[in-house]
Formats: C-alpha cells, sequence, structure tokens
C-alpha cells in the first residue's frame, strides 16, 4: 500500500491569472503509481483554472469551497461532496467564487506525468501573461 499525506506534500504554484496549488500525489513517476494520476487543486477565494482541455478524461470531486464549473456555455454552481465527469476533449474552467479556499481532488485515466500535468497549466499563465 502506498499512502501520501497531502499536507505534508509541496505542490506546484501556479502563477496568476490562474492562481492556484497543484499536488500530483500519485503518477507514474509520483509513487510509481502507472494506472492513473491523482492530484488535489487547491483554489484560493477568487482564483480560476485556465479556460482548457485534456487529451484524456478527468474526474473532479469538490473537497472543500464553493464556485462554478464552466463546460462549453454552461455554468454549473459547485460544492462540496459533488463529482464532476469531463470528457476528452470538453473544454471546462473552474472558478472560486467563495471567500474559502477550494480543494479538488482529480483523477486523470491513463495516467500523466508530474511535468505533463503541470506544464500546460504554467504555459497558460505565461502566455496570458505576455498579453496582458
Amino acid at each position: 500500500m502506498k499512502v501520501v499525506k497531502a499536507w505534508e506534500e509541496k505542490g506546484t504554484v501556479i502563477p496568476e491569472p490562474y492562481k492556484r496549488e497543484i499536488k500530483v500525489l500519485f503518477a507514474p513517476d509520483k509513487q510509481q503509481v502507472k494506472e492513473l494520476t491523482y492530484l488535489h487543486a487547491i483554489f484560493y477565494p477568487g482564483s480560476r483554472s485556465d479556460y482548457h482541455v485534456h487529451d484524456r478524461p478527468e474526474l473532479i470531486t469538490v473537497v472543500t469551497g464553493r464556485g462554478i464549473a464552466l463546460a462549453g456555455k454552461i455554468e454549473i454552481p459547485i460544492e462540496p461532496d459533488m463529482a464532476l465527469w469531463v470528457e476528452k476533449g470538453e473544454e471546462h474552467q473552474i472558478i472560486n467564487t467563495g471567500s474559502e479556499t477550494m480543494k479538488l481532488a482529480n483523477v486523470f485515466i491513463p495516467a500523466m506525468t508530474v511535468a505533463e500535468t503541470i506544464e500546460p497549466r504554467l504555459e497558460a499563465a505565461k502566455k496570458t501573461e505576455k498579453k496582458v
């Protein structure tokens, strides 16, 4: 059995305008889990992800906090104990509209490495920063 204490893990902070912390807990290059990638995404009040797609499906569980999920032109209020299934290629975005930190638990199958998970988010922030 592999055990990870998420609160002890060092995450990657994605810079503004998509500021959030991503902690990859299990992946092929993190705990040698070949089947999936599991991470926590911590969104600070007012923060959001970029509007993006993945080349594989994503399961998102809202652990804490409140906000909205955008999928295409659909806006879905989200809160703790909700699960979202994002299809491969489906554009989506998460926005923390609440006053507390929002924690999401995310699963990708098939698995991605830590770099494959983090790098596109860092690039999106850099591209947006250059436009401003």
